[in-house]
């Protein structure tokens, strides 16, 4: 097959280039001894990470010893004319960081290779103490190019908070520092919802908000193929992205929900010079009316994940009643301002200006929805056009549809990938398939609220 006939089949690949740059100074050619590529990215993490297997015949590993940190030359993806959406780690280098297995196989060995960016292996040699003044993403693009820090030349693309504020960075890695500011930015829907993540195609700074704004790139449908609309990538056959397996991994977890302030939140407040302390709560359900949901798209709004409206106890109380669920404690000076301790639980917060108020308690919530809420796992056929933050519409049929609705109405719309790998495999059944991770946190058809009275029985206190 030349390159001008394209792609013949859903799935198919070319491996254009692979080359492993050695300790010793040489360059070894890996692209026709390949056997298997890996490329996972996730929504929740600052860099990717892929690993290869190839088959080496050559004693190549005790010619050129790998022991970690060599680089590795990798383009691959579909075949077509441009070269658009393939993954092409030529020009910024996969760095090996772990050597998985060596199996020996006959007169050969088949050796696989753990890799990552190199901003990694710069985030965990380096560490940031320094001051910022300005908005938080001015501060991120900062430490994302100074030669200091992670020195990237990726392409970064970034959505830009509101305001201005001082914030010192004490002795933190870059990484560390930049999550940091992530649960800090507002954006201009004012929330903290932004994330810091990597793609095959560069550096993200993005809020699930303005993720949640884009229109969908893709439609699948289990069983069926999909159809592919993406700027500036081919789209290739109309069974492009075919489902072949599909899991329901998660339909709202209630317990892991309460616990990690889904559905309500408290915020304490302490002045530490005035010995005062304010409240601040959090309430899912009159979040979400003035919320951007992901079904929230031309005009159209989702429905919360859960019944808000379901009374759940003998006092009344719905989902959003009981804010001590979750409780944050935050320490502020006299001008009410100043943050000078970490934000309980698991949130740092140094020293820097800010007015987080309830916003602390939309993050957990907005979190704990790409955590918990509705999560789907898709097996498809390969396109490299997509990775994660992009925008997919679902259509998952009914198991019975008695004449009516072919589509589940609350499984089937919109979702964001929060996962995703690519998976290359040479050999007789020689194809590129993706396993995506995807996650919604409303849906286009209102639960019921019709929650009946909790049966309770009776019984005794027995002292023995």
């Amino acid at each position: 097959m030349t390159k001008e006939q394209g792609m013949q089949y859903a799935g198919e690949f070319e491996v254009q280039e692979c080359k492993l740059i050695t300790h010793a100074g040489p360059t070894v050619d890996l692209t026709e001894i390949l056997t298997e590529v890996n490329v996972y990215e996730e929504l929740m993490s600052n860099s990717i990470h892929a690993d290869i297997s190839f088959i080496d015949d050559k004693d190549a590993i005790s010619l050129y010893p790998i022991v970690g940190n060599e680089y590795i030359k990798l383009k691959i993806g579909t075949p077509d004319n441009t070269n658009q959406g393939k993954i092409d780690f030529t020009k910024h280098t996969f760095v090996v960081y772990k050597i998985l297995q060596v199996v020996d196989v006959g007169q050969a060995r088949t050796i696989s290779l753990r890799l990552t960016t190199n901003e990694m292996f710069l985030n965990l040699r380096k560490r940031i103490s320094q001051s910022y003044t300005g908005g938080y993403s001015d501060m991120i693009k900062k430490i994302f190019r100074d030669n200091n820090y992670l020195n990237s030349k990726k392409r970064l693309q970034i959505e830009d908070t509101q305001g201005a504020f001082s914030l010192i960075v004490p002795n933190m890695h870059p990484f560390d520092a930049i999550n940091m500011i992530s649960q800090r930015a507002y954006s201009k829907y004012n929330t903290t919802s932004y994330l810091f993540y990597e793609t095959i195609r560069g550096y993200n700074f993005r809020s699930l908000e303005g993720l949640f704004e884009r229109p969908s790139v893709f439609d699948f449908t289990p069983g069926e193929g999909g159809f592919f609309e993406k700027e500036g990538v081919n789209p290739q056959e109309t069974n492009l992205g075919q489902v072949e397996d599909n899991q329901i991994l998660s339909n709202n977890d209630i317990l892991t929900n309460i616990k990690t302030g889904f559905y309500a939140s408290k915020l304490i407040v302490h002045d530490i010079y005035n010995k005062s302390y304010s409240v601040k709560t959090f309430s899912y359900k009159d979040e979400f009316k003035n919320a951007v949901d992901i079904e929230n798209l031309g005009g159209k709004k989702g429905y919360p994940l859960f019944p808000v409206d379901s009374v759940l106890d003998s006092n009344n109380n719905k989902v959003s009643d009981y804010s001590d669920s979750l409780v944050a404690v935050q320490s502020s000076s006299s001008e009410g301002n100043q943050y000078a301790t970490s934000t309980y639980p698991n949130h740092r917060t140094p020293y820097g200006k800010s007015n987080p108020k309830e916003q602390f308690l939309k993050r957990f919530s907005k979190i704990s929805q790409l955590n918990n809420g509705t999560r789907i796992s898709l097996q498809a056929v390969g396109n490299t056009g997509l990775e994660v933050g992009d925008i997919i519409t679902l259509s998952m049929p009914k198991s019975q549809t008695d004449g009516g609705e072919l589509y589940d109405e609350r499984l089937s719309g919109r979702y964001i990938i929060s996962e995703l790998r690519h998976l290359f495999k040479k050999g007789g059944e020689a194809k590129h398939r993706v396993g995506i991770t995807v996650i919604k946190d409303s849906v286009s058809k209102i639960y019921p609220n019709d929650l009946p009275k909790m049966p309770t029985g009776t019984g005794g206190t027995i002292n023995v």
